[in-house]
């Protein structure tokens, strides 16, 4: 009986540490997306007008954004475009100009639940994979990734007015 305690809290201790081992894993990958992050609120906050935040995106298309949406002073929604710079060997920094931060009053766009709608009706029968707000060709957009059945798609919608802009990438089957 004692043998039997003994490896119940041997094994106790092994699941554990391993579970111990995994978080500090998945702590360590995600460092740096992480920082990321908390670099483009803490430059959205200083240079965009953002009080609070609700969501953010990483979007790296043309060039590594973040899009941060939350509240500003007037507890108005926003959206927040930050551009990033690679520094190699190190996480993304925002760019150290701030003429390239741009904020939106949402309610000057179409927001994620307007659009979605949008391209419902545009695309029906379309699976949306992934709709998040984007800089494409120097234009703020929501970026489309979807599937219709046959092939993925990307495509692109203008935040102003939810205007498609025109491209369409098809990515090849497997």
């Amino acid at each position: 009986m004692k043998n039997k305690k003994k490896w119940i809290a041997v094994a106790i201790l092994a699941v554990i540490l391993i579970l111990v081992s995994i978080f500090w894993y998945y702590s360590y990958v995600t460092q740096d997306q992480v920082a990321e992050e908390n670099a483009a609120i803490i430059k959205a906050k200083q240079s965009g007008g953002l009080v609070s935040t609700t969501q953010t995106w990483k979007s790296v298309w043309d060039q590594v954004y973040w899009v941060v949406q939350g509240k500003n002073a007037q507890n108005e929604n926003i959206m927040v475009w930050v551009p990033f710079q690679k520094v190699e060997g190190q996480p993304n920094v925002p760019a150290a100009d701030n003429s390239g931060v741009h904020t939106e009053l949402l309610k000057n766009g179409v927001d994620e639940q307007k659009m979605t709608a949008i391209i419902q009706q545009q695309l029906p029968g379309a699976k949306i994979v992934r709709l998040q707000p984007s800089v494409f060709n120097g234009e703020y957009v929501w970026q489309l990734f979807y599937d219709d059945g046959s092939h993925h798609y990307y495509t692109f919608y203008r935040f102003s007015d939810g205007v498609a802009t025109g491209v369409k990438y098809t990515l090849p089957n497997n």
